[in-house]
């Protein structure tokens, strides 16, 4: 049996968000879309997170530390043209907690040069703008988990 004396919320305490963190991406990211007149690119399935997700307290102070890798799965389709649509993977092989916005490395696989430019200029962005909130959210849900009542 543990000991759960910690006064003050000294000691390290640490809690695996693996699991949530790949609910709140799939609830996040599903069914992000771009749409302008000419084209339509939704995210279908976020396909793959790996990686390490931990929330720690140390000294009363809640922190959290990811390194995660995401895969997901998007569609391309053209509005006014019998064009197939275009399926493509996007792998972002580093997301961390310590990563600024413009080292977001998103890899894109599938289609031609003309689309990926598509998805980089007009849908990455969007995708970017809601990763961006993992970090705060993840604190936010998971800082009193870690934390024991010291009254």
């Amino acid at each position: 049996m543990g000991i759960v004396h910690n006064p003050n919320n000294w000691h390290w305490l640490d809690k695996n968000c693996l699991p949530w963190s790949k609910t709140y991406l799939e609830e996040k990211l599903g069914n992000t879309e771009f749409k302008n007149d000419k084209f339509q690119v939704i995210l279908t399935k976020v396909s793959s997170v790996t990686g390490d997700c931990d929330v720690t307290q140390r000294k009363g102070q809640t922190r959290c530390i990811f390194d995660l890798q995401l895969e997901f799965e998007s569609k391309l389709s053209f509005l006014e043209e019998e064009d197939e649509d275009i399926n493509f993977t996007i792998l972002l092989p580093e997301f961390g907690h310590d990563q600024d916005e413009d080292d977001y490395d998103f890899i894109i696989t599938g289609g031609n040069a003309e689309l990926k430019k598509i998805i980089r200029d007009n849908f990455i962005p969007l995708v970017r703008a809601k990763l961006l909130q993992f970090q705060g959210d993840l604190i936010k849900e998971h800082d009193q988990s870690v934390k024991h009542n010291t009254d």
